[in-house]
């Protein structure tokens, strides 16, 4: 039903921001993108649908982690570092729970080159009628045309996405 209600919101994320739009469920120890829209550029952010990425160093993994406080992270991840990806990723369950409680005060989550070198996302949660996480919308593009200084602009329009599509999926369940 996620995909379903939220596809159009998806694409237009995607032509607003023209970089390419994922969205995003939990499954495992990742997420799992369930859909995409793709931007206009030549270059761009492949991720496919049906496409897992680690759940700890992914914008979209993040996101879905947005409520995780330490113990919870220690209970679904285990103690054990984390597999480092880049030399940006965050490898511990206390990096961790310092990124989910900024997530949490902030509404998104960023991704800056820590699964793939040369790529930066932002994503924000998805949440239900009741406040729970059920899925992440965001961007992923290119370092080069993703400055830092854009992280703003594309979190207010991916958090106002989210909570569109979370008011949608209320509707849906009355």
């Amino acid at each position: 039903m996620l995909a379903t209600v939220a596809h159009d919101h998806l694409k237009s994320l995607a032509a607003l921001t023209n970089e390419t739009a994922h969205l995003a469920v939990r499954e495992g120890r990742n997420a799992l993108f369930v859909d995409h829209a793709s931007s206009t550029h030549v270059i761009a952010i492949s991720g496919q649908t049906g496409e897992h990425v680690p759940i700890y160093c992914s914008a979209h993994g993040k996101a879905l982690l947005a409520d995780f406080a330490e113990a919870d992270l220690r209970a679904f991840l285990g103690d054990k570092s984390l597999k480092v990806y880049t030399k940006k990723t965050i490898n511990t369950i206390k990096g961790l729970t310092a990124a989910c409680a900024e997530i949490k005060k902030k509404g998104y989550a960023t991704d800056d080159g820590e699964y793939l070198q040369g790529v930066r996302c932002v994503a924000a949660p998805i949440r239900d009628r009741d406040g729970a996480v059920i899925g992440s919308i965001g961007i992923s593009a290119p370092i080069t045309r993703f400055p830092e200084s854009r992280y703003t602009d594309c979190a207010k329009h991916v958090k106002e996405s989210a909570k569109q599509i979370g008011a949608l999926i209320g509707a849906q369940s009355d």
